[in-house]
């Protein structure tokens, strides 16, 4: 591919640095790591506020067909996508708007996607992802949580747990066995309900530091409309494959990076031990050096995605490799920040935070991308057998 930008293309991420930047400034300091939106109220309404800025300017919807109110092409998603992580900005609901709503212009009826999609370009309905259970993660299909139908409902019964900002979002997707006597993968399927539903309730699910972000929900004879199915009925698995190629192409997580790598190379440059600025460390300098490398690479891969998820040839192999090595350089990086830091980055809420605690938050929290979305054995095993067609593990 051609990684050159066209003029226009130059011009439209000016303006997305631009918006971006004058966005940060009004940033709450509390809002640190991923899913921070999710945690705190100032940081929710920080993320809704940024949500209708975005969506005035059609930017949420970057990369739809015109008929849906598109604008833009998926390379215009993923330099808007730069800017927003390079300057830590929420605003784009990350199930609603990146994951749900290509999914539904790929495999909806016509009937949903004129009656969810414009809700999402408008930033009026947030998403939650219901797909995990307490005995059914990484191997989805073992799914037990039942939509039954019963005339024009499905009944829905059963646990989903680790969704994040359930707690907050407005309507959720998940998938349900709606066929208990058919065999793996052909027996459940893709709906769409109101999280406020009678029969749906929703628990926070608590991190060591007291914060949430995940959530369990519950079901008991929850009521959902038999027209709210993405796709055929019980043949809600192809639904899954689908989204999982949108969810992980991830270039903001990419870009939040390379902010959080210049502002340790900055405070390497600015601090001395024994006299000498940290950044004289060979061997710091050598590592630091590393993960810059590193995440270059990572970006083109991820342009790479987005340049084929233009052509129609994006595959569940591209985007697992992208989500696999970019989760993988978060967990390298706060391992060398945090080494670097010592003491100090174990610390936040504090004068003595380095980078208002930033460290410490993702200390806690880098082994996230790393389990959530299908975890990176499950993604080893996704280019192992549909990318190089070795045989599967017994």
């Amino acid at each position: 591919m051609d990684f050159r930008l066209t003029e226009e293309q130059e011009k439209l991420r000016s303006e997305f640095y631009k918006v971006c930047r004058d966005l940060e400034k009004i940033k709450p300091p509390t809002y640190l790591g991923p899913e921070a939106m999710f945690k705190k109220d100032e940081n929710w309404e920080f993320h809704l506020h940024c949500a209708k800025e975005f969506a005035k300017r059609g930017w949420l919807s970057l990369g739809w067909p015109a008929e849906y109110g598109g604008m833009g092409t998926m390379m215009d998603r993923v330099i808007f996508a730069e800017a927003r992580g390079y300057h830590g900005i929420p605003g784009v609901d990350l199930v609603g708007v990146q994951m749900l709503a290509p999914t539904l212009i790929a495999a909806a009826s016509e009937e949903i996607k004129r009656e969810f999609l414009p809700p999402i370009a408008r930033a009026e309905v947030m998403w939650a992802e219901l797909w995990s259970e307490p005995d059914a993660g990484s191997d989805l299909a073992m799914i037990r949580s039942t939509a039954i139908k019963k005339g024009a409902e499905y009944i829905l019964n059963g646990q989903k747990t680790w969704s994040s900002g359930a707690n907050r979002a407005n309507w959720g997707f998940g998938i349900f066995v709606t066929d208990p006597d058919a065999r793996k993968h052909h027996n459940m399927s893709f709906l769409l309900f109101e999280l406020r539903t009678p029969g749906i309730t929703i628990r926070p699910l608590r991190y060591m530091d007291g914060e949430s972000a995940l959530n369990e929900v519950f079901f008991e004879d929850a009521k959902v409309p038999t027209r709210n199915i993405v796709g055929k009925e019980h043949e809600g698995w192809a639904v899954v494959n689908v989204l999982a190629a949108f969810e992980r192409s991830g270039m903001d997580m990419l870009m939040e990076m390379v902010r959080w790598l210049e502002e340790l190379c900055i405070f390497c440059n600015e601090t001395k031990r024994n006299g000498l600025s940290i950044s004289k460390d060979p061997i710091i300098r050598n590592r630091l050096a590393a993960l810059a490398c590193e995440l270059e690479a990572a970006r083109m891969l991820a342009y790479r995605v987005a340049d084929m998820q233009n052509r129609n040839e994006m595959t569940l192999v591209d985007a697992a490799a992208v989500k696999i090595f970019s989760s993988e350089i978060c967990e390298r990086l706060t391992h060398l920040a945090t080494d670097i830091l010592g003491p100090y980055g174990q610390v936040k809420y504090s004068k003595w935070a380095i980078h208002n605690g930033l460290w410490e938050k993702m200390y806690q929290e880098y082994f996230v991308p790393i389990i959530s979305m299908g975890t990176n054995e499950i993604q080893r095993n996704i280019i192992a057998s549909y990318g190089l067609g070795l045989p599967r593990m017994r």
